[in-house]
C-alpha cells in the first residue's frame, strides 16, 4: 500500500490576519465540522502517520480544533500545526495537553507582514511563554519560521 510522509488538512479557510504575502481566496469562509473531519481521518489513517493543519486560515480559530486533535490521537496519527501565533496565549493549554500533537510550526513572519495593532513584545512573548511551556514538558516539538527576505520580493 502506498504511505504519504504527510497529509495537509484545511480545517478552516479563515484566518484573523490578512498576510501580505499569503494568497488570498475567494471561497466562502468556513470551518471544518467533526463530522467531515472524521471522515477525512478515516479515509487517510491507512496511508500517513502524520496530519498537517495548515492551508490557506489560522487553525487554532476552529472551535473543534481540540476534539480534532482526539479524533487523531485515537487514530494513531501524529499531528503538526502551523499558527501565526497570535492566539497561542489562549491555546496554550489546550495544545499541551494534546496527545496527538508532535510539532507547532509559528510563523513570525505573520505578524509584520501585517497592520500591527498589538506590540510586537506582547506577541513575542506569547510565543516565547509557548515554547519554553513546551521545552519544559518535553512536547510538542516547536519550530519557529523567520523568513530572512522582504515580503515584497516574494510577490
Amino acid at each position: 500500500m502506498k504511505r504519504f510522509k504527510k497529509v495537509y488538512i484545511e480545517i478552516t479557510n479563515i484566518c484573523n490576519l490578512s498576510c501580505n504575502f499569503c494568497p488570498k481566496t475567494i471561497r466562502k469562509p468556513e470551518m471544518m465540522n467533526l463530522e467531515r473531519f472524521e471522515h477525512i481521518i478515516k479515509a487517510v489513517a491507512p496511508y500517513t502517520d502524520h496530519v498537517y493543519l495548515h492551508l490557506m486560515g489560522e487553525p487554532l480559530l476552529n472551535p473543534e480544533i481540540s476534539t480534532f486533535f482526539e479524533c487523531c490521537y485515537q487514530a494513531g496519527l501524529k499531528v503538526n500545526l502551523t499558527t501565526n501565533g497570535t492566539l497561542l496565549p489562549s491555546a496554550q493549554k489546550m495544545l499541551l495537553s494534546a496527545s496527538a500533537l508532535r510539532q507547532v510550526n509559528i510563523s513570525l513572519s505573520s505578524f509584520e507582514a501585517n497592520a500591527m495593532t498589538a506590540p510586537l513584545e506582547a506577541y513575542l512573548k506569547g510565543v516565547t511563554d509557548f515554547v519554553k511551556a513546551a521545552a519544559a514538558q518535553e512536547r510538542p516539538i516547536c519550530s519557529i519560521r523567520l523568513w530572512n527576505m522582504d515580503t515584497e520580493a516574494l510577490k
